[in-house]
């Protein structure tokens, strides 16, 4: 498999982070093809029979305070669109490991699959005890493009890294340790007479970087907004 699809398929597994796929491991999710196996029955218990271990030996989870939420998420302009991307990326960690995911739905559509998919996943994560070590985001610049004045639609493009994390999906499984990563995220946001939100994302690879055919098609279940921006 070419090294851009797989950067495809690492960064829709630590952003998503589809619970199930994380008790399968980079292994299983990069396997065959690079297929997405999402697939794969979640019911089945340590299908990689990962080495167990004691609670207490893994890393602590994280005590990250609830960031605050910007004053642009209630001003209908490009920089208020651009600031809600912004600030669900940056409370990505404070998500997923603590499971609070009052920041994300404050900002989402409850009609984006992708976005509930997320919110799913995290709470998933959540009640089976498991969370996620790093893994924060720097997004290093965003751009917006939009319809009517002031916006009312549009488009957010952010170019993003993340820091390497470990996923502990089961406390008592051996940690999963995910690579960092960088890439695009492509969100379509609507201004619903309050604030913005997201109603679609799909992931695409670095500005620039070749995608010898894999492409934001090879990004799992966050397809939609691909054609949104290049």
């Amino acid at each position: 498999m070419n090294r851009p699809v797989q950067r495809v398929i690492i960064i829709v597994l630590a952003l998503l982070l589809v619970v199930p796929l994380g008790v399968m491991g980079l292994g299983g999710v990069l396997g065959s093809g690079g297929e997405d196996q999402a697939g794969t029955d979640p019911t089945v218990e340590n299908p990689e029979n990962r080495p167990t271990v004691d609670p207490a030996q893994q890393p602590p989870r994280p005590e990250l305070p609830r960031p605050e939420e910007p004053a642009g998420l209630t001003t209908q302009s490009a920089e208020g669109a651009q600031a809600t991307l912004r600030y669900l990326l940056s409370s990505y960690d404070f998500m997923m490991s603590s499971g609070d995911t009052s920041v994300w739905e404050d900002s989402v559509d409850p009609n984006c699959s992708v976005c509930m998919s997320f919110l799913d996943n995290a709470q998933m994560l959540a009640d089976q005890g498991g969370y996620l070590v790093g893994g924060a985001f720097e997004v290093h610049s965003t751009t917006f493009s939009g319809t009517g004045e002031p916006p009312a639609t549009g488009t957010v493009v952010a170019q993003f890294s993340q820091a390497e994390s470990i996923l502990v999906d089961d406390p008592s499984l051996q940690a999963s340790r995910l690579s960092s990563v960088t890439g695009q995220l492509i969100a379509t946001v609507a201004w619903d007479g309050e604030r913005w939100r997201v109603t679609d994302m799909t992931i695409a690879p670095p500005e620039g970087a070749a995608s010898d055919g894999g492409g934001a098609s090879d990004a799992g279940g966050a397809g939609g907004a691909g054609g949104a921006a290049g």
